[in-house]
């Protein structure tokens, strides 16, 4: 054999070799998650637009026929005491479903869920915009966080609308925007009770604390907006 030979044979596996490494890099990329993955041929994709919050519970019903067609249910309840928040997914929930017409109930933290009619078309995405937000309640007693069980009223303390636990780590309500107060009853024993207002706007988080200011840092205090008692 040739030199010359050689070192043509020797160029093109190198070139063999490195076509198939940055094929599998680009392979690898695309199944890294940089969005959702195509949609599933013959069907459409629901989108839910939460505001930021990337891990609602939902079920999803066909309104042609009333069954539950779909549920996702990645959340524990707030007031459990496992309902520890620390990320959020990369993307927004998503679902593909046949096309047709469709209700899409997502359940909160208190009685009310939010419900929203939604037509799915073949090949297309459909964003659903729910009107939810969250907001934490956090109890000082001195100088450290409690945990103590409170309500969630409507605006006008008419109705109880849910129950919660505060917690000493970070712990999300989810709730309908809208305004309404949390109330502690017989606060340490004293027989009084501990009324705050809460509103809670799309995208936004809102903190309410009682107790004594905390010290700047500590767990659960961020950008959010927030009522100091």
């Amino acid at each position: 054999m040739s030199a010359k030979w050689l070192r043509s044979a020797w160029y093109l596996g190198a070139s063999l070799v490195l076509a198939a490494v940055f094929s599998g890099c680009a392979s690898t990329g695309s199944s890294a998650g940089y969005g959702p993955p195509p949609i599933e041929e013959g069907k459409g994709r629901l989108m839910l637009e939460t505001g930021g919050i990337n891990g609602v519970n939902f079920y999803v019903i066909d309104n042609e026929t009333g069954d539950e067609v779909y549920s996702d249910s990645p959340r524990a309840a707030a007031s459990s005491p496992i309902g520890y928040e620390s990320s959020y997914g990369s993307f927004p929930q998503y679902v593909d479903l046949p096309p047709g017409s469709y209700l899409v109930v997502v359940n909160t933290d208190v009685e009310d869920s939010v419900e929203k009619e939604v037509e799915i078309y073949m090949g297309q995405e459909a964003y659903v915009t729910i009107p939810i937000a969250r907001f934490q309640l956090i109890f000082f007693e001195g100088s450290d966080r409690r945990q103590v069980p409170f309500l969630i009223y409507d605006y006008n303390l008419r109705t109880v609308l849910g129950r919660g636990m505060t917690s000493t780590e970070v712990r999300y309500f989810i709730v309908p925007t809208g305004e309404y107060k949390v109330r502690i009853e017989n606060l340490s024993g004293s027989g009084s009770d501990e009324i705050r207002p809460v509103q809670v706007n799309m995208g936004q988080t809102q903190n309410i604390i009682i107790g004594p200011p905390p010290a700047p840092g500590q767990p659960g205090e961020g950008n959010a907006d927030e009522s100091e008692q």
